[in-house]
């Protein structure tokens, strides 16, 4: 999933929830039973929240509990459950509100989740998480003034909000206005020096004019995720798509674009993106044809439905002068997409040459 709604991610969303829902003011390994005496009871068990639940029936909280629970188990609707007794308990009660429109992200029922963050909104005014997912959604929808107004208004109640900072990021990237953009992703990673994401934006918009701060963020980024994908491929796109004057000095930053690359397949032995970049360097780069082959059947291997994977393998070999079997795939590319041009000119190429 792309980052752009950024607490309507399922983890994050169970972080605010465990952050803000936890009563701490029970023991995590002994509550009270009904009687009055001292049980042993497991806090990840249903029998704690129904206790729970037993002894303060007309308070949101324990619902609300019950309702993360079940939730950090990916029981969304026994989730959603809670968090309507919850708000039966409470109808004003702000976190629950917030939740479930989270919850009713992650089930991909936007407008209902909108509905939920705006009566949030309406009995929470000053509910930070409740205000940046209502401000996520206008980003969603390209409505980025008002997303400002909202998350300012965060900022003005706490201005350690490294989400927030992003948000102001994105919505400055994706507006053209770079340096805001980048003022602001700097920020987030201040507030925040371990905000994985806000080091991936920084690289990823210096990337774009192939600037060397690109390659620090990214190893920021990967010495908190040593084993991030995401981080490794953003820095072997960098360097795949760094144009270097001089060609020593452009194999070399090839190179570290498909050790990169390997590294992802070690970690994720699945990843088609990998395995066709490499062969695209190998292709249009380095014109080592038998090499692309390789590396564009892996990807094919890996995705089947590669159509892109089946063109520029039929390329590859089309180029060393095996036209018949580059036929075969650029029909394959054609089969799985007919409106492929580039893949119908290569195949009228390769028959017109007969």
């Amino acid at each position: 999933m792309n980052r752009l709604i950024v607490l309507g991610v399922l983890s994050g969303f169970l972080i605010l929830l465990t952050k803000c829902g936890a009563d701490d003011s029970v023991p995590h390994s002994v509550q009270e039973n009904a009687s009055g005496e001292n049980k042993d009871v497991d806090v990840d068990s249903s029998a704690y929240f129904e206790n729970a639940i037993l002894n303060d029936a007309t308070s949101p909280l324990p619902y609300w509990n019950r309702a993360a629970w079940h939730l950090r188990n990916a029981r969304i609707p026994e989730g959603l459950q809670d968090l309507d007794l919850a708000l039966e308990a409470d109808s004003t009660y702000g976190p629950a509100w917030s939740a479930k429109a989270d919850a009713l992200y992650l089930l991909r029922q936007f407008d209902p989740c909108i509905e939920h963050l705006d009566v949030c909104l309406r009995y929470s005014p000053d509910h930070i998480p409740c205000k940046l997912r209502r401000a996520e959604m206008h980003i969603h929808l390209n409505q980025y003034e008002d997303a400002l107004k909202i998350i300012n208004g965060a900022l003005r109640l706490d201005d350690q909000i490294h989400d927030a900072y992003w948000m102001k990021g994105v919505i400055y990237r994706d507006t053209g206005d770079i340096e805001n953009a980048l003022s602001s992703f700097q920020t987030s990673i201040e507030v925040n020096p371990s905000f994985f994401d806000g080091y991936i934006a920084l690289g990823i918009a210096y990337s774009a004019t192939s600037n060397p701060l690109a390659v620090d963020y990214f190893n920021s980024a990967m010495e908190l995720r040593p084993r991030s994908v995401e981080a490794k491929y953003n820095c072997a796109m960098y360097y795949q798509e760094l144009m270097l004057e001089d060609p020593s000095a452009r194999k070399i930053a090839l190179d570290k674009s498909l050790a990169l690359y390997q590294t992802i397949l070690e970690i994720d032995p699945m990843n088609a993106s990998a395995a066709f970049n490499q062969g695209f360097i190998f292709l249009e780069y380095l014109q080592d044809y038998k090499n692309a082959d390789f590396w564009f059947g892996q990807a094919i291997e890996k995705l089947p439905y590669y159509h892109q994977a089946f063109f520029n393998r039929g390329l590859a070999r089309e180029s060393m002068g095996m036209e018949s079997i580059a036929l075969q795939d650029y029909n394959s590319a054609l089969e799985l997409k007919p409106d492929f041009t580039a893949a119908a000119l290569a195949k009228g190429r390769v028959l017109g040459s007969k």
